[in-house]
């Protein structure tokens, strides 16, 4: 379970505490077709309604009324309002997905990080805020960047925007106060509940009967973790978009928020699941199974070659050998807890992370035991031409000269 934990915690302290991995975390919803839908959708909206467009339409078609226009110019007012809308919505999407507007959606949300922070304790940020179950962003900033733009293409209408704030609902949960309370403990014990892990796995293989089996039950267990956290993650996923409220106008876009905030999760917990199941593989391999013997039988009919083929590398190589024969434990347990402390301290380890240091203890380990063969396997070992004709002939068998 503390595994999991500290997965969980070291999400949610870089989410929170770091605004890179933030900014790098929600920069694809920028990008995102449906978020970028929803966005451009609500910004048209707001640029009808700020700007009184309607009002004026309607208050035009009155007056031409009063001049003896035909009284169904009224009834132009509410499709010349929804074309104008529709033309902007096609601005403004297209508008969103050029470059600059990208830089603006990183440079607001970069901005937004610290309300982040709020958020999880409660309170307001610049641009984020919260009423206690709820998380909104304020689109304002967005819509005054994009003012100018608009004005670029032409729509001078754009220029009666006022700056103001436009809230657009995130996040409607009960459980965001839940999750607040267990931010703060996760994020206060980020820093020292991997190696508290990894300390009470380290406890439970060495008062363990049998080592080998207490790390495959450890290995077990972390990989049991993982695959429960998992399928939470995609429970609550599933519940919440299945349960999403009136307010949330685009499901879509609220799919594309969710699946973007809890990826960097989902993949180290998908990480933390590889990484058991390397380990499980290793103590199997370590056993006494009969594939595993035969397994180990050529490894090591293939590591005595390689003692032998660098035996004749020069005389510098049994005295290493013989050294490194000696430390060979104490190598093998430093460079597991180089490896090990590597992936912790690492900033979102993927599964590629963990098979390639994998990869590289492995071919440490290879190296290191074929040194320590060599003082066996050299030609030291063996006698040489001289010595073997002038060595006596074993004796005969009985009954023989």
């Amino acid at each position: 379970m503390l595994g999991g934990l500290a997965v969980v915690a070291g999400y949610l302290r870089a989410q929170v505490l770091d605004t890179d991995s933030y900014v790098e975390t929600v920069a694809p919803l920028g990008e995102n077709l449906a978020v970028r839908q929803a966005t451009a959708d609500r910004l048209a909206d707001e640029i009808i309604v700020r700007t009184g467009v309607a009002d004026l339409a309607a208050d035009l078609a009155d007056r031409l009324v009063e001049q003896g226009a035909p009284e169904r110019v009224t009834e132009l007012v509410g499709p010349a309002v929804s074309g104008l809308r529709s033309f902007l919505y096609d601005q403004l999407y297209a508008l969103l997905g050029t470059p600059q507007f990208q830089r603006i959606w990183e440079e607001v949300n970069r901005a937004a990080h610290t309300g982040l922070v709020a958020v999880l304790t409660g309170e307001d940020g610049e641009l984020i805020g919260t009423d206690g179950t709820s998380i909104t962003v304020d689109l304002g900033a967005l819509l005054s960047a994009a003012k100018p733009e608009l004005i670029a293409r032409g729509i001078d209408v754009a220029a009666r925007i006022p700056d103001v704030s436009i809230p657009y609902e995130l996040v409607d949960s009960p459980e965001l106060p839940t999750l607040r309370r267990y931010a703060s403990a996760l994020d206060s014990s980020a820093t020292w509940l991997p190696f508290l892990a990894l300390a009470g796995l380290g406890a439970g293989i060495v008062v363990a009967p049998n080592r080998r089996r207490g790390l495959i039950t450890g290995a077990a267990a972390i990989g049991v973790v993982a695959v429960g956290l998992l399928a939470a993650v995609a429970v609550a996923r599933g519940y919440y978009l299945d349960n999403l409220p009136p307010t949330i106008r685009s499901p879509d876009a609220a799919e594309a928020v969710i699946d973007t905030l809890s990826r960097f999760l989902v993949a180290s917990l998908q990480t933390l699941l590889v990484a058991a199941v390397v380990v499980m593989v290793a103590a199997l391999l370590a056993g006494p199974s009969q594939p595993a013997t035969a397994i180990r039988r050529v490894l090591n009919a293939a590591l005595d070659a390689g003692a032998r083929a660098l035996s004749h590398a020069g005389s510098w190589v049994p005295p290493t050998g013989r050294a490194l024969s000696g430390a060979k434990p104490v190598v093998q347990v430093v460079v597991v807890l180089a490896a090990v402390t590597g992936l912790i301290l690492a900033e979102r380890p993927g599964i590629a992370a963990v098979l390639w240091t994998t990869l590289a203890v492995l071919l440490l380990f290879t190296v290191l035991e074929v040194f320590s063969r060599t003082p066996a396997r050299g030609p030291a070992a063996e006698p040489s031409a001289a010595n073997r004709q002038l060595s006596p002939p074993p004796p005969g068998p009985p009954g023989t000269r």
